[in-house]
């Protein structure tokens, strides 16, 4: 199986939205033409969250429109820049929210990380509820070998971006790294790719889309390396290409 990971896309309703300096749009564009040239090998996508800048319906118009192109269905689940209600409760061409998915005998669990401030905003770092922690638990009952998606990364990097990532990321790694069937956890927000193993699990966070970002730069100086991965998964094994669009 053939799996694109897209994260990130900061649409706004219009086009011609900058975002630290960089359009948005744009690099979509850019990123379906790079998608295009293998678009018959892919099986599916995903887009782990901030698919919106501004939480829009016009946004999230703008990118079903702009992906409508691509043969495959897309999976999708919320970041801290999505409105939640605008993107799951809408129906859409070609997004499609679904909790849970199986394809070719692989489950992939979407789970909702971002936590809501007490004055009702989205967070900039995330959290899972034990209710989500409970439906990761619940896949030590299963036989499927399980990928993970969810918009928070819960990796360090030792940088400006781990005040950004999961708040109870020790909790989740450890349900994570005791569960086999568990084969990946899929992310975004940090902007810039990041990979790791631990224990028999691929912790991947996707290069985001649209802005950029680097550990060696300032706060969202833009780092010129936006992009997309691409993952093979045969059983158990998972392996992954990143693709630079820029």
């Amino acid at each position: 199986m053939k799996l694109l990971h897209l994260s990130d896309l900061h649409l706004c309703s219009s086009p011609d939205a900058i975002i630290y300096g960089i359009n948005p749009y744009d690099n979509l564009q850019k990123a379906i033409a790079n998608i295009q040239a293998f678009k018959d090998t892919i099986d599916f996508g995903v887009i782990t969250g901030d698919i919106s800048n501004d939480g829009s319906k016009g946004s999230y118009e703008l990118a079903d429109i702009s992906l409508s192109i691509l043969p495959f269905p897309i999976y999708v689940t919320n970041g801290n820049h999505d409105d939640y209600h605008n993107l799951i409760d809408i129906e859409h061409r070609k997004l499609v929210y679904c909790p849970r998915v199986t394809r070719q005998g692989i489950d992939f669990l979407f789970l909702n990380s971002v936590a809501i401030a007490e004055d009702g905003t989205n967070r900039s770092k995330g959290h899972l509820s034990d209710w989500e922690l409970e439906r990761v638990k619940r896949v030590k009952d299963q036989t499927n070998p399980t990928i993970i998606l969810m918009h928070h990364p819960v990796l360090t990097s030792e940088s400006w971006m781990d005040r950004r990532i999961l708040i109870n990321r020790v909790d989740f790694i450890s349900v994570v790294t005791s569960i086999p069937q568990i084969v990946a956890v899929l992310s975004g927000h940090n902007h810039r790719s990041f990979k790791k193993i631990i224990g028999s699990c691929l912790f991947s966070t996707s290069p985001s889309v649209s802005t950029s970002y680097s550990d060696f730069l300032r706060p969202y100086e833009e780092a010129n390396s936006p992009g997309f991965d691409v993952l093979e998964i045969e059983g158990n094994n998972v392996s992954f290409n990143t693709v630079n669009t820029r």
